[in-house]
């Protein structure tokens, strides 16, 4: 009888790898064994089978390494995930890029084959013919789209250049010697913003400035330009999916990033959480009827940031985002081509659009109940 597979997720008890563990549970016969490493216990948020917890930082291997002992395959999830303005560059440093080469390290100590690291496409965030305040992506694959050259042509700073960083790490370190004389083998997934069950930043976020103003979502960059996003459960798909290329066909995707997209449409973040809201009984939101012109919105950002560095050395001022980022993310055009994923992983989104709007739909109406409950807030009316 062939020995089951022993998978480790670092950042397992995180959104996405939640996910991971709920798709390798219900669809990978391979997989006999989960660890999961994070700086907090396990909280079994989907009814999943057990799993074996580890706690403990990336950044400190004594605290981790027996999780690694004979390991077939890691997911590399753990990350400082964090867009401060002004960047904390110290811990994005420490967490994300040198915390990644531990990884490594232990994968190489520990005879592990197979490495899966999940990068990020706010790495793509670069001027447009390098002078506009936003980016555009029209269908590229992995080759075509530019990533900077130096750190200062970031859109997103701080975050961006740090998982752009770590990946070239684990790039690098395709086809590296393990202890024992074999090699190994490495990818990286290229992820958008991602959305769904357990998400606690990205559409909450709207949802809490949305009921600052009636359930209006501020249209802040003008007409807004169009923002691929992708579904969290496609998203841990794509990473099983990775795992099996690297064991059955590694020369063919082994040292390459691939981006993992889905059927999500393309269009302005604003209307996607509008669509996201009809199929809620309870949270009703919609864009501003106004739209603040996109050339105004950079100078008052630019200004906001300016005087946040100028106080800085004096008073220790930190913003949540970036400003001109936000606005960079929110007028940009950002649409990935999977062909990639498609050819070489034998990727296909097991969840269709609908599927993954109404399982969102009825966690982000959850949390806003919850939300409302805890903070003692009268809920949106409906429109």
């Amino acid at each position: 009888m062939e020995a089951k597979e022993i998978v480790l997720i670092t950042g397992g008890a995180g959104f996405l790898g939640q996910h991971l563990i709920k798709i390798l549970q219900e669809r990978d016969p391979k997989v006999g064994e989960i660890r999961v490493v994070d700086l907090k216990p396990f909280d079994n948020r989907f009814d999943t089978r057990k799993v074996v917890s580890y706690v403990g930082d990336i950044c400190k291997p004594g605290s981790i390494e027996t999780a690694f002992e004979g390991v077939d395959c890691v997911f590399h999830m753990a990350a400082f995930i964090n867009f401060d303005f002004p960047p904390n560059y110290g811990k994005l440093q420490r967490v994300n890029v040198d915390g990644t080469q531990i990884v490594i390290d232990l994968c190489r100590k520990y005879n592990i084959p197979r490495l899966v690291y999940t990068s990020d496409c706010l790495i793509h965030m670069t001027p447009y013919l390098g002078r506009a305040n936003f980016t555009i992506v029209c269908n590229q694959t992995e080759p075509k789209t530019k990533v900077p050259a130096k750190e200062s042509e970031f859109q997103i700073p701080g975050y961006a250049p740090s998982k752009l960083k770590a990946e070239k790490l684990v790039l690098e370190a395709n086809n590296t010697l393990l202890a024992n004389g074999e090699k190994l083998q490495t990818i990286a997934m290229r992820l958008p913003v991602m959305f769904g069950e357990g998400d606690q930043r990205f559409i909450p976020t709207i949802i809490k400035v949305a009921m600052r103003f009636g359930g209006e979502i501020p249209k802040i960059a003008g007409p807004g330009g169009k923002q691929q996003l992708l579904y969290v459960g496609n998203a841990a798909w794509a990473h099983y999916r990775a795992k099996e290329a690297l064991a059955s066909k590694p020369k063919d995707i082994a040292g390459y990033p691939v981006f993992v997209t889905d059927e999500s449409g393309i269009e302005d973040t604003t209307r996607f959480c509008q669509r996201l809201s009809r199929a809620n009984e309870t949270l009703k939101l919609r864009p501003s009827w106004y739209q603040i012109p996109l050339f105004f919105s950079f100078f008052l950002a630019f200004l906001l940031e300016l005087l946040i560095k100028a106080l800085n050395p004096i008073v220790k001022i930190k913003l949540s985002f970036p400003p001109c980022g936000l606005l960079s993310y929110m007028s940009s055009i950002l649409l990935y081509n999977r062909i990639r994923a498609s050819i070489y992983l034998d990727y296909e989104p097991i969840y269709s659009e609908e599927k993954a709007v109404s399982n969102a739909a009825l966690w982000y109406e959850k949390w806003y109940q919850d939300y409302c409950r805890e903070h003692n807030l009268k809920k949106l009316k409906v429109k």
